[in-house]
């Protein structure tokens, strides 16, 4: 592949910056850093021609069994309504976000996808600059756009377990802090943060200061094990939840997403977007049907995750060490040049993603059907030898 199909056309997700951990060799493994050092690839950047054909995608952590059929009937059937705005049908996909989370439909903003409300939060919160707090190496979205708006961030260095290093993050809360960002699961890593620990963590630091929760990935973990974050929303307490259904959902092209927040600050939000107006009633009417359908979202996290124990326990017999992930990808060191690997892979038909964190090379796939996980496994072998 040229340097225009790897830099252009898919969007890097992790923050390479100095200062992950010692694990990782990073050569300022102490200290955090003041600024986003991160190779960016614009993720909108049209396909180059000479795009091979693939026989296992899996570089953009899309869910490669499609959107509900349920959701697939409604999609249809709106289409017939395309002529219109799209108003009062939030409402329904409203009330059944509020009663799964225990919040107020007034506490939640839709929008297309996640990112419209991480570039709103970016603008909103780096507004007169100050210092925005995170973890190295996290899902740098955000962190990009609010560092070009003119906002300090500091990244901590994260656990030996790559987790987030919350009690050195309060260690660091200063007058200056205009935010918290966390990204639970974590991308790349597919880490987690434990949700006694979140939600301690967030009634500590929340009064002080606003704490912003990514959680495009929090379908992927088992209800029972899923933090409990909209109960403080309730609470009155200035926790900031986004959700996407780009991922279990499988609306990566159909941009879906929502917010949950304190009703003053998600007006404070809504100023730097479209909000709502910018989803379509096809979107819409398909998200109330997957949203309501359980049992697809069932399906699709029993099959990412036999096929991500499959992958990890292919990849450890090989005597790679996997970070064990929680989400529908899954990270870990190579011993080849990323650029050299990268090339290989897509060359047999498989698409990946390299970085490079500290000198480490690294690899994260995203988590495909079993038969894609299975060609991405032999093929593999066959490219380190």
């Amino acid at each position: 592949m040229s340097s225009y199909t790897r830099r252009d056309w898919l969007r890097a997700s992790g923050l390479l910056t100095a200062g992950l951990s010692a694990g990782l060799k990073f050569t300022k493994a102490a200290t955090p850093t003041n600024s986003v050092q991160s190779v960016f690839i614009n993720e909108f950047a049209i396909l180059p021609p000479d795009l091979p054909k693939l026989r296992a995608r899996l570089f953009a952590n899309e869910n490669p069994h499609g959107i509900a059929p349920s959701a697939r009937e409604a999609l249809v059937k709106a289409a017939d309504l395309g002529n219109r705005y799209v108003w009062m049908e939030f409402a329904q996909l409203k009330q059944a976000i509020s009663e799964n989370e225990g919040v107020k439909p007034s506490n939640i903003m839709m929008s297309p996808g996640s990112s419209d409300l991480l570039m709103a939060a970016a603008a909103h919160y780096a507004k007169g600059g100050g210092t925005i707090l995170t973890s190295a190496m996290t899902y740098d979205d955000l962190l990009e756009r609010a560092e070009k708006f003119g906002a300090k961030i500091v990244s901590i260095p994260m656990t030996k377990n790559y987790q987030y290093d919350l009690a050195t993050i309060k260690a660091k809360l200063t007058p200056d802090v205009k935010m918290v960002y966390i990204v639970n699961p974590n991308n790349p890593t597919g880490t987690i943060v434990p949700p006694a620990e979140l939600e301690a963590f967030c009634r500590e630091v929340a009064p002080k200061v606003p704490v912003f929760m990514d959680e495009a990935y929090i379908d992927f973990l088992e209800p029972a094990d899923r933090p409990k974050l909209g109960k403080l929303v309730a609470e009155g307490q200035n926790v900031i939840l986004t959700r996407t259904f780009s991922k279990i959902h499988g609306f990566a092209g159909l941009r879906l997403g929502y917010a949950i927040g304190q009703p003053e600050t998600l007006k404070a939000l809504r100023q730097y977007t479209n909000g709502e107006f910018a989803v379509s009633i096809t979107t819409l009417m398909a998200g109330i049907a997957s949203y309501k359908d359980v049992d697809w979202q069932n399906h699709c996290r029993t099959e990412n995750t036999k096929a991500r124990a499959y992958t990890a326990k292919a990849l450890a017999e090989l005597g790679y060490e996997v970070i064990p992930s929680y989400a529908n990808f899954m990270l870990f060191p190579i011993r080849m040049k990323p650029k050299t690997f990268e090339n290989q892979m897509f060359s047999q038909g498989i698409g990946i993603q390299t970085r490079e964190f500290g000198g480490q090379p690294f690899c994260r796939v995203s988590v495909g059907t079993m038969d894609e996980m299975v060609a991405f496994v032999e093929t593999f072998k066959k490219v380190v030898g």
